[in-house]
């Protein structure tokens, strides 16, 4: 049978080769280079505790960076599977949008994304029981922190809720990848919770908010076919644009904010680099780089690497100074 003339291997209803390209093919489903703003968040919210002189939990800690690759997994599986209608019809990707492009290429099924969704909710499940047996009585906000990340993820794109279908996954995203895991990585070492970190942390959530319009820039026709309402759809194409062009130009002065709560003040000199990405961002947006592949591509490269250089630049000045 044919979907919309597309044979059935690339509709993603059957595997199309053997199962060691299956393999592959779920490892492309993965989006494994896409577990960097989370868990780069995370760890600089672990040194950040570090630096206060203590040690924490080794076996927390681990846990906690795992579960955070974990949630941020299922929150990919989930969306692998709820929106391949419109990656299906999505013909102006980029490497960066568009999903993985497994389940459209016929690399695995449609529906191996939705098992995979729901084998690492188990697998969430069972740290979940760990963390209450051994972890709990010195740590018991870790629990409903790490709740309020899954649920936020993984309704993302699966219904009722559909987040990113309604223009607001963009913002929940950017807080739970950004602030919510960076207070999480303090508090795993800590066992307290400081408010001061969610300002360390504005830098971060701006830049994966930043992440995600970039990657709706050129996913805009396909998402508006398929009514998935984005901020993008929501705004089209130049509106958006200037909202994403002031949250990353945002980013650098947030992150000088930081000396607020007891940041070191060389966190200006530290921070250069992040200065340029994300300007380049915001210089390349407002040329209108937007409309097409090539400066898409650039864009996205560039909030990406403004991204992990949002959370990792505070390491050194913390442990310096």
């Amino acid at each position: 049978m044919l979907a919309q003339g597309i044979p059935m291997a690339q509709a993603g209803t059957e595997p199309s080769v053997d199962g060691s390209y299956s393999i592959k093919g779920l490892l492309i489903l993965s989006r494994l280079p896409f577990l960097l703003p989370g868990i780069a968040a995370l760890v600089t919210g672990v040194s950040i505790g570090w630096a206060t002189g203590l040690d924490g939990e080794f076996g927390l800690t681990a846990m906690a960076i795992s579960g955070i690759a974990l949630i941020m997994l299922a929150t990919y599986y989930f969306n692998e599977y709820f929106d391949f209608e419109g990656d299906m019809i999505n013909k102006k990707f980029i490497p960066f949008s568009g999903g993985s492009r497994a389940i459209p290429d016929g690399m695995v099924p449609k529906s191996w994304a939705r098992l995979a969704g729901w084998s690492t909710v188990a697998i969430l499940v069972v740290y979940a029981v760990t963390y209450l047996l051994f972890y709990f009585r010195d740590f018991p906000l870790l629990l409903p922190l790490g709740l309020f990340g899954a649920f936020c993820g993984i309704f993302y794109s699966t219904p009722p809720f559909q987040w990113a279908y309604k223009g607001i996954g963009e913002i929940i995203i950017g807080g739970c990848y950004g602030m919510l895991a960076m207070l999480s990585g303090y508090y795993v070492i800590t066992s307290t919770l400081d408010l001061g970190i969610l300002l360390v942390a504005v830098p971060a959530s701006l830049t994966v908010f930043g992440i995600i319009m970039a990657a709706e820039f050129p996913d805009y026709e396909a998402d508006k076919a398929v009514k998935k309402l984005t901020l993008v759809v929501r705004f089209k194409l130049k509106g958006s644009s200037r909202i994403f062009a002031a949250a990353m130009a945002l980013v650098y002065p947030f992150m000088l904010a930081s000396v607020l709560v007891g940041v070191d003040w060389r966190i200006a000199i530290v921070g250069l680099p992040l200065l340029v990405s994300s300007g380049l961002a915001v210089v390349w947006t407002l040329k209108g780089g937007y409309e097409n592949r090539a400066g898409q591509q650039k864009i996205f490269i560039a909030t990406l690497l403004s991204n992990l250089l949002a959370s990792v630049l505070f390491i050194p000045v913390v442990f310096l100074w």
